[in-house]
């Protein structure tokens, strides 16, 4: 698998955002508070983050109110709903998955055989596509700077060496060496 875009029309204090990825490692920069930490939170969201939010469970609270647009924090804007865009590679062709929180709540995944919207279907599909958990993802591919290096630490000092974990040290040590 491989992510080769990422889109949205309004998500924290990113308006219609737009970055492609090519082949091999990309890096993101910017000026601070330029919207590159928020660019990864978005493509995090966007695979990860389911679109029915539950105003009494801490996560859901947690990102509504970090990625909702609110008067104090986006210069005046206010809104009910945010979205996201993510294009996938697999080995059987693009997967398109958008996704829309708030008011109207959304999930669609476009498949190379087909459109769904049936939040089980796109989970099985999203599982096979994406090879790793949550967790795997969460600690290595979309790490915040000052937890990277403990989170890479807690995966080369693991004492028991499964499979995923000698294939996310290979992806890893891959990366580095390109």
């Amino acid at each position: 698998m491989k992510i080769t875009k990422v889109s949205c029309d309004w998500f924290a204090g990113v308006r219609n955002c737009d970055v492609s990825f090519t082949d091999g490692v990309n890096v993101i920069c910017g000026k601070n508070e330029s919207g590159k930490s928020t660019l990864v939170n978005l493509l995090f969201s966007t695979l990860f983050q389911g679109v029915k939010l539950d105003g009494r469970n801490v996560d859901d609270k947690r990102f509504a109110k970090a990625y909702f647009p609110a008067p104090k924090k986006h210069r005046g804007a206010v809104g009910d709903s945010i979205d996201g865009e993510g294009t996938l590679e697999g080995t059987d062709g693009t997967y398109v998955l958008k996704k829309e929180w708030g008011a109207d709540p959304s999930c669609t995944l476009i498949t190379p055989t087909g459109k769904w919207k049936d939040m089980e279907k796109i989970d099985n599909a999203l599982k096979q596509l994406l090879v790793y958990g949550k967790g795997v993802y969460a600690d290595m591919l979309f790490t915040s700077q000052s937890a990277g290096a403990a989170a890479l630490k807690r995966i080369l000092d693991a004492s028991e060496k499964t499979e995923a974990k000698k294939e996310v040290l290979n992806a890893v040590s891959q990366a580095f060496a390109e």
